[in-house]
């Protein structure tokens, strides 16, 4: 609609400047104008005025008697349309706009405000017919033909103008976005086609074959998907980034081993981004939360992995073991990920309450005060020094974080019970009756 919209408002502008000369008003005998148009000027130029204030209502009553006195002026009819446009009135507009080409055929600016008016009210077999004849003012309108063909789903049709203008004008970021959306839109049938097509052209261009095995990967044929890697290998065998596809393939078939090699040739590679790196770690992770078997595998992709790349796998490592309720592992996957990023809270969090579980209470300790250091607002880090120092035997450095820690407790009834608890235990060690009955009082009123 560009090219449209830039010539409605180039008309738009000619017609205002051929009105303001009556010579110039289009089939207008200038020679009798005097004699009997007076009456018509005036009109003429007062329906100029009313639209140029937004006034379409009067502007059209000037009109009306201007066609009464020059009934065959094609201009009349076009400002007439333009003004029931502007009113919103859909089927006046067309209806003069086709009186004005039945008076003077073939006129370009009329042509593009009827263009206009079809397609904004989506009729399309209209607008196609008109948009053809507008062709031979320029090519560009083919431009228009093609989104018309894409509204209505004629996705190939859309393809085969862009294709002809490229070839005649030279490619345009305009109509590549015409291209794509109507590639994405086509539900894989035409990229599918297209792509053939370029593989062709150019076998040895390798994103070809990796857009073509996503597109089938989306539509689930998967075979076709293997066969285009395997074509893309015998033209590229040092080719890495396929791997990506293969593994997916592999996995999905139950070929884990030569899954697992994609997956490694996947994290060698030079070529692949870490973050896509990660995201296919992250997969087989979660294949093997569901199939432990292959627990093995999975810590010789992420020890290769964190060889390669300087990205933090062990968090997630850390969260799988914890699930799978394996608190060893887990506690090595979060050493690991402290020692990458010893400022994360969220692995600050995950290690202490590890080091608990563990029984390694020294270790909690020290790394509780260093998380109170960075975070000393978190209540859970002065909970777990309080947990931590009454295993160790230490009640009264126990119970001193633990009442600074009540200060930071949001609105957590579960966390408040776990430091009351460990208050009454600091208190109990200390033998403090007072305190020990306060703190049973207040477990007494949570509960």
């Amino acid at each position: 609609m560009k090219l449209v919209t830039c010539l409605l408002v180039l008309s738009l502008f000619s017609l205002v400047a051929e009105a303001q000369e009556p010579a110039t008003l289009k089939d207008v005998n200038v020679d009798n104008l005097e004699d009997v148009t007076d009456d018509f000027q005036e009109y003429f130029f007062e329906a100029l005025k009313q639209k140029g204030i937004q006034n379409y209502e009067r502007a059209l009553v000037a009109l009306d008697k201007c066609i009464s006195l020059r009934p065959q002026e094609a201009i009349l009819y076009f400002e007439k349309g333009k003004n029931e446009a502007m009113l919103g009135n859909i089927i006046e507009a067309e209806n003069n706009y086709l009186k004005a080409l039945q008076l003077k055929p073939n006129q370009r600016d009329i042509m593009v405000s009827l263009y206009d008016v079809y397609y904004a009210r989506q009729d399309f077999e209209k607008a196609i017919d008109l948009v053809t004849q507008l062709v031979q003012f320029d090519i560009r309108y083919k431009e228009d033909l093609a989104r018309i063909y894409l509204r209505k789903g004629s996705f190939e049709k859309t393809i085969s103008l862009i294709d002809e203008l490229d070839e005649k004008l030279g490619k345009d970021a305009y109509r590549n976005q015409i291209r794509q959306q109507a590639l994405a839109l086509s539900g894989g049938d035409i990229q599918e086609k297209e792509l053939l097509k370029q593989i062709t052209a150019n076998p040895a261009n390798e994103q070809n074959y990796l857009n073509l095995i996503y597109v089938y990967s989306e539509q689930g044929k998967t075979q076709q998907a293997y066969e285009t890697a395997q074509r893309l290998i015998k033209v590229n065998p040092k080719t890495e980034i396929v791997h990506m596809a293969l593994y997916k393939y592999y996995l999905e078939s139950g070929d884990i081993k030569q899954a697992v090699s994609s997956l490694e040739k996947v994290i060698k590679s030079a070529k692949i981004e870490p973050k896509a790196k990660h995201s296919i770690l992250n997969d087989f992770l979660i294949f093997v939360d569901r199939n432990p078997e292959y627990e093995a595998e999975l810590e010789q992709a992420v020890a290769l992995f964190a060889k390669e790349e300087d990205t933090n796998v062990n968090e997630e490592l850390g969260a799988y073991y914890i699930k799978n309720k394996e608190t060893d592992k887990a506690l090595s996957s979060y050493k690991n990920a402290y020692k990458k990023n010893p400022s994360d809270l969220g692995v600050l969090r995950n290690l202490l309450m590890l080091q608990l579980q563990a029984e390694q209470f020294e270790n909690a300790t020290k790394l509780s005060e260093e998380a109170l250091t960075l975070y000393p607002s978190q209540a859970l880090f002065y909970l777990v020094y309080g947990v931590a120092q009454n295993r160790l035997g230490a009640p009264k450095s126990a119970k001193d974080y633990l009442e600074m820690g009540l200060d930071y407790i949001a609105d957590d009834p579960k966390m408040t019970a776990d430091f009351y608890s460990e208050l009454l235990r600091a208190y109990e060690l200390l033998g403090d009756a007072k305190k020990i009955e306060k703190y049973r009082t207040l477990i007494n009123n949570l509960n």
